[in-house]
């Protein structure tokens, strides 16, 4: 059987998901850093000269610091760490979850990207047994985007195993 993720990938995604983690705790450092050393001139110049002359300009620049560090934490998890999560967790839950087994005839692939758990994948569409008498034969078989496409011709026997119809491995028959 060819196995579709390596333990490469599945490292891979785990050191990127960390990585992704320091780069925002770092920026979070920067921007407190920045307003506690824009606090503490305002405050040590008031102190020793009674001069508020920085605290309008400090209070513009820190009110602009947190717009822009709150825009950045809203993209960076809703966007980029989301997806890298997401893809992580569906890999975790491939090791330890259920897998099914079971054969088909390819019959084509379908391109048409799809979102399923945060993840995005394009199908594979096999005609399989089906599980109960008159029940549909037609499977889609999920893989994900970044996956290349298995060589397949239409009418190839195939054996597969899915973990909740998405492709873990496969193997020409």
């Amino acid at each position: 059987m060819i196995d579709v993720f390596s333990k490469e990938d599945k490292s891979g995604s785990r050191a990127e998901r960390k990585k992704l983690l320091w780069i925002w705790l770092s920026s979070l450092f920067v921007y407190l850093a920045a307003v506690g050393v824009m606090i503490g001139v305002n405050l040590y110049q008031v102190e020793t000269t009674a001069s508020r002359a920085l605290q309008t300009p400090f209070t513009v620049l820190s009110v602009a610091l947190s717009v822009l560090f709150g825009c950045f934490t809203l993209f960076f998890f809703s966007i980029k760490f989301r997806l890298t999560a997401k893809y992580c967790k569906m890999l975790r839950d491939m090791e330890r979850g259920l897998k099914d087994t079971s054969e088909g005839t390819f019959l084509r692939y379908d391109d048409t990207v799809t979102m399923k758990d945060g993840v995005y994948f394009y199908s594979m569409e096999l005609d399989c047994k089906p599980l109960r008498r008159d029940d549909i034969t037609l499977r889609k078989v999920l893989i994900e985007r970044t996956v290349p496409k298995p060589e397949f011709s239409e009418g190839d026997k195939i054996r597969f195993v899915t973990h909740a119809n998405i492709l873990v491995s496969y193997e020409k028959l």
